[in-house]
């Protein structure tokens, strides 16, 4: 397919498997982190989801081939702006890891990473005039700084604090992932609709 050109679910589909993924390492983590102690529960849970997602997103995969090919109009300034916030989120990332390994403090890492993944959704939902990914960076900073605060405070084991704020991310992007999907249908509905 020609890349100036796309059908109207490629957006929202290319975010649900971007979902399904973040789950998918958000979970992957929280089970380590926990050491199967909830029994592998939250883990089902989430991979129950995962497979939710997958089985949406391949069926409208097929379903999006029967819609007409649109002009991709993607602001470019936009997209300039996506991935300016995503490249400086990397770079973040590294640079607070480099400076924990440096401080001797590496059990902040994982709460210290989500805080940086929860802070990019607010120039994120500037740019594209999203008021959901307020609400999602907000939860997601929310445990993140509840998991410092409770790694610093020493209250409790760090492998239950990290659980904890994994857990907090796989539940942010599974309800970005149910959003892709009332999107994808909202828009699936209308294109068919409009014939």
């Amino acid at each position: 397919m020609n890349k100036e050109f796309k059908t109207a679910l490629d957006k929202p589909l290319g975010g649900l498997s971007l979902m399904i993924l973040l789950t998918l390492i958000w979970t992957v983590v929280g089970e380590i982190s926990l050491k199967g102690e909830d029994v592998y529960v939250l883990g089902i849970v989430f991979i129950l989801i995962i497979f939710y997602f997958s089985s949406f997103y391949f069926k409208f995969n097929k379903r999006k081939k029967s819609l007409p090919k649109i002009h991709n109009h993607e602001d470019p300034k936009k997209e300039k702006l996506y991935w300016i916030i995503l490249i400086t989120e990397g770079v973040a990332i590294l640079v607070v890891q480099n400076i924990l390994a440096n401080i001797n403090r590496n059990e902040l890492f994982i709460p210290c990473f989500a805080l940086i993944v929860g802070l990019h959704f607010f120039p994120l939902a500037k740019v594209f005039d999203r008021k959901f990914d307020y609400y999602i960076g907000t939860w997601t900073s929310s445990f993140a700084l509840l998991g410092i605060y409770l790694t610093i405070s020493l209250s409790i084991h760090q492998y239950f604090i990290n659980a904890i704020v994994c857990f907090a991310c796989s539940t942010a992007t599974t309800l970005y992932g149910l959003y892709m999907i009332s999107t994808a249908k909202k828009i699936y509905t209308h294109e068919i609709a409009m014939r």
